[in-house]
């Protein structure tokens, strides 16, 4: 495969190179195994990487990038528990957090930020429905002085990226209620606090200020239901989907996000007591709910029918916000997307024929738990776009990722929802001392360009913003060095690559309400493209090429895109040019385009006038003038993946 220089070094401790076989084009190299020899060292040995076990097809990877100019290229930044985003002092402190984050945002020329707004039943933005996140003050309730959401999404669009805006919509408390942190702030033992009831225990929480007063499982805990010691609300309750339906609805009205993002909390994923799976509903948790609501609509008290209640009130739930969603884009002119971060396995080929190549013993989130039927989300297009949690390497046996990422572009292939992948970098780290394929710098690189031969995966977001950061191996245990150090070389292969050119965000026409005006009178003037609107209330962002040709061949061509301006609703617009543009070609042009709210592109124009003062040193992606992912709470290992890896 080829290797940039961040992997020189990796380089000489690789027991072989996979070279190209039969069955393979010239363009694509077989994909071997990545192994530990007797003297310690890893590489890529000869056993060959099936794209699942017993397929007798091995897995292939492109051996070049494709500069695609449509890629959504983000990370999630997890609030909870400060896991990304520590605990400001101030605006003036989120300020400085925050434009750290876009600052590498930028410098990985990404197009979207993914921040969480709703760690729990809380906010990051004045509410008259859920209270201030404890994250942000230290307490549940505080008012910390200023807005985080609008210096958020205002921050953000002066980068010239989206902002989505994350949401947990069921998440009541993060903590087990006999932790050591629970037990000292309620000053009781963990028999004490679990004799208590569900009622009894959220006025324990509120009455210690570990739930502020006007938060909604304290106004409603009998809407309220427990499994591992967490409190969640009842997705059976139609009241519960009404009061999520009713968070998305403030927010769109009182910010100009791009998106409202849900992760993958449902219903709880199933987890390991003394060696044994629990599976939530096992001890009747929601029985009652059932009997009140299921029971009643018709649905027969079976296992079967119990599993097919909850799952349409999850879709119910998702339907619900997607009508809030879609009323406010009419009412408004405006392009707010839903999309969702599902866990990466629907359901099993052996449990449905319509499943993947998976095993049965590992998770799945159709049926048994957490019951999200994202297939059906797709087919039926609740969602504008899906980012499944593929989180395992291409030779994990049980959700090996080549299988998953092409079941999930088939589910896509006859949809409108657009499909990125999650990608896990948090596992060089956290799986690297025990999972020989995390010690593989070029483990999601290679992801990545194998998506490149799926026609419906559209891009790539990567868990989580953390990992983004090299580590100071330096500082670390001896131990601990090469798992960080195959981090640190996947981040320099991933910034140079995959990462290392400006992309536009896919397109989503059915969000646009035709023809986007061209921008007018493009010029090149003093080391600056100057242009005017052509309609500036409609124009969201403007897109600038360089190339030779027709204006229409010029941004058709992969990389030719060289930066984005966000629109702002200005008249007149321009964009510094790079030092290098008093050099350009005679024969080069520069194209300008507009692009609105749902990224479909206007016609392209041609600047007038040739670069006569250079500007700033070329910075590709940076933007001229005008926003499962947390640690694994479980790991899982190879013979059984599942449960919450992503601790978000």
């Amino acid at each position: 495969m080829r290797r940039t220089t961040a992997a020189a070094t990796a380089a000489l401790l690789l027991l072989g190179i996979p070279t190209a076989a039969a069955g393979t084009t010239d363009d694509e190299q077989l994909l071997y195994k990545y192994v530990k020899d007797a003297s310690g060292a890893y590489g890529y040995g000869s056993d060959p990487v099936e794209t699942y076990p017993g397929s007798s097809t091995q897995v292939s990877i492109p051996t070049t990038s494709a500069e695609e100019t449509r890629r959504f290229s983000s990370a999630w930044v997890a609030t909870i528990d400060n896991l990304n985003f520590g605990r400001p002092a101030d605006a003036a402190d989120f300020d400085s957090r925050f434009t750290r984050v876009l600052d590498d945002f930028e410098s990985w020329n990404m197009n979207a930020v993914i921040f969480q707004v709703r760690p729990l039943l809380d906010a990051y933005y004045p509410s008259e429905l859920n209270p201030w996140s404890g994250f942000l003050t230290g307490t549940q309730g505080v008012d910390p002085g200023y807005d985080p959401l609008a210096r958020a999404v205002e921050a953000t669009h002066a980068r010239g990226m989206e902002f989505h805006a994350w949401l947990n919509p069921y998440r009541v408390t993060n903590s087990k209620m006999t932790s050591a942190t629970v037990l000292g702030a309620l000053d009781m033992t963990a028999d004490e606090v679990k004799a208590l009831s569900i009622p009894e225990y959220i006025a324990a929480l509120a009455d210690a200020g570990i739930l502020a007063p006007d938060n909604y499982a304290v106004q409603h805990p009998d809407q309220v239901l427990m499994f591992e010691e967490k409190l969640f609300l009842d997705p059976g309750e139609p009241a519960v989907r009404t009061s999520v339906a009713d968070t998305v609805a403030e927010i769109v009205a009182n910010y100009d996000v791009d998106a409202i993002h849900f992760d993958d909390y449902f219903y709880p994923y199933r987890i390991t007591v003394d060696g044994e799976n629990v599976f939530f509903g096992d001890a009747g948790e929601d029985r009652a709910t059932f009997e009140e609501h299921g029971l009643t609509a018709g649905y027969a008290d079976t296992p079967e029918d119990i599993e097919r209640w909850r799952r349409d009130n999850v879709t119910a739930l998702i339907s619900d916000v997607n009508d809030e969603v879609d009323a406010h884009n009419a009412a408004t002119g405006s392009a707010v997307q839903l999309g969702v971060s599902p866990f990466g396995i629907w359901e099993h080929k052996e449990n449905d024929p319509a499943g993947s190549n998976t095993p049965t013993t590992s998770s799945q989130t159709y049926s048994g738990s957490v019951f999200a039927d994202t297939r059906g989300w797709v087919q039926d297009e609740l969602v504008d776009y899906l980012v499944p949690q593929i989180y395992w390497s291409f030779d994990q046996g049980a959700a090996p990722y080549g299988d998953l990422a092409q079941w999930w572009n088939d589910v896509a292939a006859e949809s409108r929802t657009q499909v990125y992948v999650g990608h896990a970098l948090y596992k060089h780290v956290n799986n690297g001392g025990w999972e020989q394929a995390w010690m593989n710098p070029e483990e999601v690189p290679n992801q990545i360009r194998f998506n490149q031969k799926l026609d419906d995966i559209d891009g790539s977001v990567l868990f989580s913003y953390n990992d983004m950061q090299p580590s100071d191996l330096a500082s670390l245990p001896a131990d601990q060095q090469p798992r960080h150090e195959a981090k640190n070389q996947a981040i320099e292969l991933l910034r140079e690559d995959a990462f290392g050119h400006p992309t536009l965000v896919p397109a989503k026409p059915w969000l646009s309400d035709g023809v986007v005006a061209a921008p007018k009178g493009v010029q090149v003037r003093d080391g600056h493209l100057v242009w005017e609107a052509g309609d500036p209330q409609e124009a969201r962002q403007y897109a600038i090429y360089r190339g030779t040709g027709s204006p229409k061949q010029i941004i058709a061509r992969e990389g030719a895109l060289v930066g984005t301006v966000w629109a702002d609703g200005a008249s007149t617009l321009e964009f510094e040019l790079p030092s290098t543009a008093s050099s350009t070609p005679a024969r080069e042009k520069w194209v300008v385009t507009a692009l609105d709210a749902a990224a479909v592109e206007s016609a392209p124009v041609a600047a007038t006038g040739k670069p006569d003062k250079p500007g700033k040193p070329e910075q590709p992606g940076k933007p001229g003038k005008p926003d499962h992912p947390g640690k694994p709470d479980h790991p899982v290992r190879p013979s059984q993946p599942g449960g919450s890896e992503d601790g978000r």
